[in-house]
């Protein structure tokens, strides 16, 4: 029915609206799993962009496939889509829309396993945020540095930029991205045996994503609260969480399923002993 009306709004040469309702059903589409509506809806938005001649809305028809490509997994895709965004919003000197896709550079890097060149995309849209004073963008490029500081095994420097991405978010009412911050700061305390805070950060996560029912977000914190779980010798717990966030990941096509189907079964399978594995030594 969505997809119709954007659809309608293409044959009655309507491009200004088709470009204004696939950008105003991204987030929908994005919290609720609708990932080929979310891709269909924008390369509608980008043909109709460039019938109308407006190169930032290209450029953004551009960084939310990006987004939406990244998000299942196929990376390929999501690569172009922002290098296209970074080259547009370059020739258009707009600072705040060339950091968001750094941000969405470093995301897609992260998920290739490059996670220095995910950092330094991620430092260039912090960089530009604060040129431009852009709080929002500011918040969220914290986050992400923190997180690639976890990946990289500095997990005190993780602690500093999430907590600061944690408060900023909080200041400037952002719930969706302090319960990012929440979730990644609970990753930097459990990678420093730090469990209680953890969990504290990943029930704090949980709550505000609920609250607002982004899908995928939701699944990645119940993923990181069953590992912690695990870590403290709870393997009810982080079987409750685990099996939660598969049954979200299912519905949505999650590209973490396959992993939370492995840790189940080898929960399943494995020896009283054997499931204390990760807990304090």
């Amino acid at each position: 029915m969505l997809l119709s009306t954007i659809d309608l709004a293409v044959r009655t040469r309507c491009d200004v609206h088709a470009w204004q309702l696939a950008w105003a059903l991204e987030t929908f589409f994005d919290y609720r799993g609708h990932w080929h509506d979310w891709t269909v809806s924008q390369h509608i938005a980008l043909d109709a962009a460039r019938r109308l001649g407006n190169v930032s809305w290209e450029a953004a028809a551009h960084r939310s496939p990006g987004n939406v490509y990244t998000q299942i997994g196929q990376l390929d895709e999501g690569h172009v889509h922002f290098r296209h965004a970074l080259d547009l919003y370059e020739n258009l000197g707009d600072q705040d829309s060339q950091a968001h896709a750094h941000r969405g550079l470093g995301w897609m890097c992260d998920q290739q396993g490059r996670q220095r060149e995910a950092l330094d995309h991620a430092e260039q849209a912090l960089a530009l945020y604060r040129q431009t004073g852009h709080q929002a963008g500011q918040a969220k490029a914290l986050n992400n540095v923190g997180w690639l500081n976890i990946a990289l095994g500095d997990h005190r420097a993780a602690l500093e930029y999430c907590a600061q991405a944690v408060a900023l978010n909080q200041e400037i009412g952002d719930r969706h991205g302090e319960a990012g911050a929440w979730d990644s700061l609970g990753c930097a305390h459990h990678h420093l045996a730090e469990y209680t805070d953890a969990l504290d950060c990943y029930q704090r996560a949980l709550e505000l994503d609920r609250s607002f029912g982004d899908r995928y977000g939701e699944t990645e914190i119940l993923h990181h609260l069953g590992d912690t779980h695990l870590a403290v010798a709870d393997p009810q717990a982080a079987r409750l969480a685990w099996r939660q966030a598969l049954e979200i990941a299912d519905d949505i096509g999650h590209p973490a399923t396959a992993e939370l189907r492995g840790k189940l079964s080898d929960l399943l399978h494995a020896r009283p002993a054997d499931s204390l594995e990760g807990a304090v030594q």
